[in-house]
């Protein structure tokens, strides 16, 4: 299997669209890699609405406080979040916390699977929660956790700074940190490697002490019988 770091690290939020149509087909295969992340008790407690009508589109993108650019992607796709269903299994926490935990995780799908369909997104979630609810007549125990734009980029920004490894890694404790923790787990995986080795040769040898003991048991009988 192969590693999806370079993915990861390759995809950038999308700000400017081409008007460009995306397929069905498309948007299918992004909604279905949201589908398939994880959630609390595999409850999938989310719901995927999928914009297509430019009217629509702009409405959406006037709620989003104004962000008119997102309404020439070719999709917008609302996701929403089912929280008494997580409440009625894990109370306060799974209705406040766990169902945006759930979204989050299919978003992060999302976004992934655009980029290796060619296809830019725009994590959006900064909206008017209630005007969205509105437009679209969503129930009120149905609550819209973000939205996705997908489309063609007209560009491709920058990468965007990141944190060192060392800034973001403590070890057994908070703010016990290493200068080089690449280095750290190399040497890790060098004494595993030295100790799995050890255990290794240790089986051999017993392996190979059975196999002789075996043949010199065979050789006394056939000995005996001659």
């Amino acid at each position: 299997m192969g590693d999806i770091i370079e993915l990861i690290k390759s995809r950038r939020t999308i700000k400017h669209f081409l008007p460009k149509f995306v397929s069905w087909e498309n948007i299918s295969k992004i909604i279905d890699a949201a589908r398939h992340a994880p959630s609390c008790g595999n409850l999938q407690n989310w719901k995927f609405l999928v914009v297509l009508d430019s009217n629509l589109k702009q409405a959406v993108a006037e709620a989003a406080h104004e962000q008119y650019e997102i309404a020439i992607a070719g999709a917008l796709i609302i996701v929403l979040g089912e929280p008494e269903k997580a409440e009625r299994y894990y109370s306060l926490r799974g209705e406040r916390l766990y169902t945006v935990q759930n979204c989050a995780a299919a978003m992060e799908n999302m976004l992934l699977e655009a980029h290796s369909l060619g296809l830019g997104t725009c994590w959006i979630g900064a909206f008017d929660e209630e005007a969205i609810r509105m437009m679209f007549k969503i129930p009120e125990n149905i609550r819209p956790q973000a939205i996705v734009a997908v489309g063609y980029p007209k560009e491709i920004p920058p990468k965007p700074p990141k944190y060192p490894l060392e800034a973001v890694i403590y070890f057994h404790k908070w703010r016990n940190k290493v200068r080089d923790p690449a280095k750290y787990m190399n040497d890790i995986a060098v004494i595993l490697a030295r100790r799995t080795e050890k255990i290794k040769e240790a089986v051999q040898k017993g392996t190979q002490f059975i196999v002789d003991k075996a043949k010199e048991t065979i050789k006394e009988r056939e000995e005996r019988e001659n």
